[in-house]
């Protein structure tokens, strides 16, 4: 079977995203008082939306892929081989990742505004308890439980880890139902927290409640997607051009919701529904929208997509510190913050695929 290159695609695609994303949080208008590292000089309200836009489909995707992929290789392994195999990929970066790499990335939340805590004071005082975290690390945590999930469902259904002899067409109705599931769990839940509160599970799981539900659903419907033979020849591709007028509608409908539709007086359920239905109703188009397009557009490969497709876990695993450390270094220097914001990208991404590419790649866990 050809490889289906456009989802290395992307993958990649979508962890430099991630890498633009975090860094556009150092500059952003009302940036998250325990952010990393916020240069108040001159914060912008574009990134601010940047930000809330690329929020809603980022993740989705990442577990879309690992849920195709998960199962595709579940369905070839035992599952002492599919563990074990987890356990060298998943397991052991993300324990390091959160014990060793997570602390120093939190910390700068001190360090990077003057505070004279040491490192070692932090670590064995606030990091276990209020400033507990994983950083980005959390993925990892979250995709292993999902692992497990999925391994528990084979074990009740068997039949799941056999691919369907012919390609399954979703329809309208199985659609709707995605939705609705997305609609109601965001929509309840919200209306208990804050959509983006962050909670930790007795330090294993750092998680946000309100996108658990969510980042299930679609890691199970691309486990779905790969059994019912999508994106093979005869299978279900999605519509780039009809996903991508769902995915330009719904986009700004949910930033207008998000940024002006509480200023029309309305109350405050009224306003957990309404940004439930938009944030659904916009995940699934931009999800179903970005399959779509890297499929008709950017399935196939080149020496340099190769490598980025190579690269991409390590560069997503090192990105943080690495990121918030240029973007440190930068705060002091009286630069237009668009020019100052490109140059700690342009750094940052090239410290990481070069740190992806001669070291992480020797690596265990990281190679191929």
């Amino acid at each position: 079977m050809n490889r289906l290159y456009f989802l290395d695609n992307l993958k990649w695609f979508v962890i430099w995203l991630m890498v633009v994303f975090h860094g556009a949080m150092c500059y952003m208008a009302y940036a998250p008082e325990w952010w990393y590292v916020v240069d108040t000089a001159q914060p912008v309200f574009s990134a601010t939306v940047f930000i809330c836009w690329v929020d809603i489909f980022i993740m989705p995707v990442m577990f879309f892929v690992s849920g195709y992929f998960g199962l595709k290789s579940l369905s070839r392994r035992s599952a002492g081989e599919f563990l074990r195999g987890k356990w060298s990929r998943i397991v052991c970066p993300w324990l390091f990742g959160s014990l060793c790499i997570a602390p120093f990335i939190a910390y700068l939340t001190l360090a990077s505004r003057n505070s004279p805590m040491g490192f070692w004071e932090f670590y064995t005082t606030l990091f276990w308890g209020p400033f507990y975290q994983q950083a980005h690390y959390w993925y990892l945590g979250a995709l292993m439980a999902l692992y497990l999930l999925l391994l528990a469902a084979v074990a009740l259904f068997p039949s799941l880890r056999e691919r369907s002899i012919l390609p399954q067409m979703p329809s309208f109705g199985w659609f709707f139902l995605v939705f609705a599931v997305l609609f109601v769990s965001i929509g309840v839940i919200s209306s208990y927290m804050h959509p983006d509160t962050w909670r930790y599970y007795a330090y294993v799981l750092v998680l946000q409640p309100v996108r658990v539900p969510s980042y299930i659903l679609i890691f199970f419907v691309g486990a779905l997607a790969w059994r019912w033979q999508w994106f093979t020849l005869g299978g279900y591709v999605p519509s780039a051009k009809n996903w991508g007028i769902a995915f330009s509608l719904f986009g700004p409908i949910y930033l207008w919701q998000k940024f002006f539709f509480a200023y029309d007086g309305v109350s405050q359920e009224t306003l957990v529904w309404v940004n439930a239905f938009c944030q659904a109703a916009f995940m699934i188009a931009a999800v179903f929208f970005l399959l779509g397009f890297f499929y008709r557009c950017w399935n196939g490969t080149t020496p340099l997509l190769s490598s980025l497709s190579k690269t991409s876990y390590g560069v997503y695993y090192v990105h943080q510190p690495i990121l918030f450390c240029t973007a440190w270094a930068f705060v002091g220097i009286s630069l237009n913050v668009y020019l100052k914001y490109l140059c700690v990208c342009v750094l940052s991404l090239t410290a990481c695929q070069l740190v992806s590419r001669y070291l992480m790649l020797r690596l265990p866990g990281f190679s191929r």
